[in-house]
């Protein structure tokens, strides 16, 4: 008997003739051996219209699954299928979603599995600019190739184009366009920052005292004589000077705050730190500075230090 009707292996895509006689049972793939349900119901419906660059790409599978989980892994396995190719484009993801409607997922699957295998991959370029407080060349490459691969529009905000100007400033040595501040410079002199934040340097201060004093009498009224004596206990502890805001220009690091100023040029800065909330400034004399602000802040602050005291 001719075959009356063709069903798609869900397993190798080959197509199996099957005869009348043959509908709303069992049938076994002459490929792979796979057994799969041939529903009379199916084979009497037309074949899916092709809507990628072969009709065999999008064919559905004979035995749809049940839950949406096993529909989403037959979606999510067609879409790596493609982003194999390293590129997925608007038509690419209009087509994947039409082949998600036909899963019975809804209007929007396609583009939210798209989103979340970016954004897996991109987390670990992420963590790696994080670590380093660099956002590199090889780093954009890379987030380039996957706003293509997933057909992704990303713009980098954040952290990262604080990153990438501290790439630029220790790797390549461009200084950032300088800023308009209300300031009175000097003629030849450029801001290149500024930052809000709280002056800090290290005070002593007294918590009590220390010691022991005797005192006894030597027979004559109203006389006595003391031994030993107390000594006022100190400890050197950072406090806030004054809150206000930092400027790095081309000549010195001024601060400006609500009580009180101080202005340190670049020539006088021997060394710097970086903390998780401060940067630390030392000088060839006098006490260091703190200036409050975050690891990535501070990390910018030297780097801009350091080139602008090379030229």
């Amino acid at each position: 008997m001719l075959p009356q009707h063709t069903y798609t292996c869900p397993r190798c895509s080959t197509k199996c003739p099957v005869g009348d006689n043959e509908a709303d049972r069992k049938v076994t793939c002459p490929k792979c051996s796979l057994e799969f349900f041939a529903a009379a119901s199916a084979a009497a419906q037309p074949p899916p219209s092709p809507i990628g660059q072969t009709a065999q790409q999008f064919v559905l599978p004979a035995k749809m699954p049940f839950f949406k989980s096993g529909r989403r892994k037959i979606l999510d396995e067609k879409i790596m299928e493609f982003a194999s190719t390293g590129i997925i484009d608007d038509a690419t993801e209009s087509k994947l979603e039409n082949f998600a409607v036909a899963l019975g997922l809804k209007n929007g699957a396609a583009t939210q599995l798209l989103t979340q295998h970016f954004t897996e991959e991109f987390d670990r370029i992420k963590r790696r600019m994080e670590s380093a407080f660099l956002l590199t060349d090889y780093d954009l490459e890379e987030i380039e190739g996957l706003k293509r691969k997933y057909n992704v529009r990303l713009t980098l905000t954040g952290t990262a184009p604080l990153f990438r100007s501290i790439y630029l400033l220790e790797s390549k040595h461009e200084l950032p366009a300088p800023i308009e501040v209300a300031l009175y410079l000097d003629a030849d002199e450029t801001c290149y920052y500024e930052i809000p934040t709280t002056w800090h340097q290290s005070r002593a201060q007294t918590h009590g005292y220390s010691g022991t004093s005797i005192s006894v009498p030597m027979g004559l009224r109203g006389v006595r004589f003391r031994f030993g004596g107390y000594t006022p206990t100190r400890t050197e502890q950072m406090t806030p000077l004054s809150s206000g805001t930092l400027f790095v220009t081309s000549k010195r690091l001024l601060f400006s705050g609500d009580s009180r100023n101080t202005t340190i040029s670049l020539k006088k800065i021997v060394d710097g730190h970086v903390y998780s909330d401060c940067v630390k400034i030392e000088k060839s004399t006098g006490k260091p500075d703190l200036f409050s602000m975050n690891a990535g802040q501070a990390r910018y602050v030297l780097s801009l230090v350091g080139v602008l005291k090379e030229r």
